[in-house]
C-alpha cells in the first residue's frame, strides 16, 4: 500500500539505509598512507645504502694509503739496515775507533761517508716520495669506486675534514718525521762500536797519528709523532627516488664518511721490514664530529 509521499513504506526504508560508497574514503585513505609508507620505506633504504657506499670509499682509500705509507716505511727500514752495515764496516776499519793503518781508516771513513750521502738522499726521497703517493693512490681508488658507487656525482675527498677537524697524523707531504739515532745507540748488525756522531783513533804511518771524524748516523722515528692516514668522503645531497618533488627536493642528505688505517708490525730503527696495514677507530682520531643534521656535535661510536 502506498505511503504519504507516494512511495510504498519497503522502498523507503531501502533509500534511507544505503550505505553504498561509504567505504570508498576509507579505501583512498589507506591507499594513500600505503603510498607514503612505501616511498618513505625506499627513500630511507637509499639514503643507507649511500652511507655505506661512503664508509666503502673511505675505508678502501684509507686502507691504500696506509698501504703506501707502509711500504715506503719498509723501504726505509731496508736502507737503514744499510747504513747500518756500512757503521760496522767502518768500525772493522778502524779497529772500532782505537788503532789501525792510515791506509785501512782512510778507505774505511770515504767508503762510510760514500755510503752515507747516497743512503740518506734515497731515504729523503723516499719518504717524501711514498708521502705523496700515499694521497695520490687513495684519490684514485676512491675516484674509481665513486665512478661505480655514485655514477654521474662530484664525490669529495681528502685528508683533511676542516669541518670536523680531521687530519692524517703525518707530515704534509711525508711518511714520517726522521732523526739520527744518538750517540751510544748499537746497531743492530755486527759491530765494533756503538753509534758516534764524532770519533777519536790512532792511525800508524809508522809512527801512531790522531785521526778524528764526523759522521752521519742511521734514522729513526721522531718520538712522539704519530703516524697514520686519515681520508674523508663526502657524497652529494641527492633526489630521492620516491616523491622527491614532494618532501621539499633533495631529501636525501650530504654524506660523510671517515676511515683512518696506519702501518704495523716493522721498526725503522731496528731495520725490521715488517709493515703491514692496519685499519684503526676513528675515534682514535677525533672524539667528536660536527652533525650537519642535527646542528651539533656528537661523540664518534667507530
Amino acid at each position: 500500500m502506498p505511503g504519504v509521499d507516494g512511495r510504498r513504506p519497503e522502498t523507503r526504508r531501502s533509500w534511507l539505509g544505503d550505505e553504498r560508497g561509504q567505504t570508498f574514503p576509507f579505501v583512498i585513505t589507506l591507499l594513500f598512507a600505503f603510498f607514503v609508507l612505501t616511498a618513505v620505506v625506499i627513500n630511507v633504504g637509499q639514503a643507507v645504502n649511500r652511507r655505506v657506499f661512503v664508509q666503502i670509499a673511505a675505508d678502501a682509500g684509507a686502507f691504500t694509503g696506509a698501504t703506501e705509507m707502509a711500504r715506503g716505511l719498509n723501504t726505509i727500514a731496508q736502507l737503514n739496515g744499510t747504513l747500518q752495515q756500512a757503521w760496522g764496516k767502518l768500525t772493522d776499519a778502524t779497529k772500532g775507533f782505537s788503532v789501525t793503518s792510515c791506509k785501512a781508516s782512510e778507505m774505511g771513513v770515504s767508503g762510510y761517508n760514500r755510503v752515507y750521502g747516497a743512503t740518506s738522499t734515497m731515504i729523503t726521497l723516499v719518504n717524501k716520495g711514498y708521502g705523496k703517493r700515499a694521497q695520490a693512490e687513495a684519490n684514485r681508488v676512491t675516484t674509481y669506486n665513486a665512478m661505480d658507487l655514485f655514477p654521474g656525482e662530484e664525490v669529495e675527498m681528502g685528508e683533511v675534514d676542516s669541518v670536523n677537524g680531521f687530519a692524517s697524523p703525518r707530515p704534509k707531504d711525508k711518511v714520517v718525521d726522521l732523526m739520527e739515532v744518538p750517540s751510544g745507540t748499537a746497531p743492530q748488525f755486527p759491530a765494533s762500536s756503538v753509534a758516534k756522531k764524532r770519533a777519536n783513533w790512532l792511525c800508524l804511518a809508522p809512527a801512531p797519528v790522531k785521526q778524528s771524524g764526523t759522521f752521519g748516523l742511521w734514522f729513526q722515528k721522531v718520538p712522539g709523532n704519530p703516524v697514520g692516514f686519515v681520508w674523508v668522503v663526502k657524497a652529494p645531497a641527492t633526489k630521492a627516488r620516491v616523491f622527491d618533488s614532494f618532501f621539499g627536493g633533495n631529501i636525501v642528505p650530504k654524506i660523510t664518511a671517515v676511515a683512518a688505517a696506519k702501518p704495523v708490525g716493522g721498526n725503522i730503527k731496528e731495520a725490521k721490514e715488517k709493515y703491514v696495514t692496519k685499519f684503526i677507530p676513528v675515534r682514535d682520531i677525533r672524539g667528536s664530529v660536527w652533525d650537519e643534521q642535527k646542528r651539533k656535535n656528537r661523540p664518534v661510536l667507530h
